[in-house]
C-alpha cells in the first residue's frame, strides 16, 4: 500500500487540530475542577437583590454601541467610494440599530449624571 506524498501535510494539519482540541478539553476540565472546589457562599434570604446595581448592563450597552460604531465606521469610510449606495444603506441600518441601543440605554437612565 502506497501513501500519496500529500498525505503527510494533511495528517500534520489534523494532528494540529487534535492538539488544539486536546488542549481545549484539558483547560475545560481544569476550569471545571476549579469551579467544583470553590467555597460555597451563603446568600441571605432577604434583601439579596437590594445590593445589586442594575446600572452595569446599561453602561456596557452604551460602551458596546459606541465602540462597535467606531470599529466598523473607519474601514467603511475607506471603501465607501468603491462600493457606492449599497454601502451607504448598509451603514444606515447599522447606525439605526446602534441608535436603538443608545436610545434604550438613555431611557433606562444610563446617560444621567449621578
Amino acid at each position: 500500500m502506497q501513501v500519496s506524498p500529500s498525505a503527510g501535510p494533511v495528517l500534520g494539519d489534523y494532528g494540529f487540530v487534535a492538539l488544539v482540541l486536546l488542549m481545549t478539553l484539558g483547560l475545560s476540565l481544569l476550569a471545571l475542577a476549579a469551579f467544583a472546589r470553590r467555597p460555597k457562599r451563603t446568600v441571605p434570604a432577604t434583601g439579596a437583590w437590594a445590593q445589586y446595581r442594575f446600572g452595569y448592563p446599561v453602561y456596557a450597552l452604551i460602551f458596546l454601541a459606541f465602540d462597535m460604531e467606531m470599529i466598523f465606521m473607519y474601514p467603511w469610510a475607506v471603501v465607501f467610494a468603491d462600493i457606492g449606495v449599497s454601502a451607504f444603506l448598509d451603514m444606515l441600518v447599522f447606525i439605526a440599530l446602534l441608535s436603538a441601543g443608545i436610545a434604550y440605554a438613555w431611557g433606562m437612565g444610563g446617560l444621567r449624571w449621578e
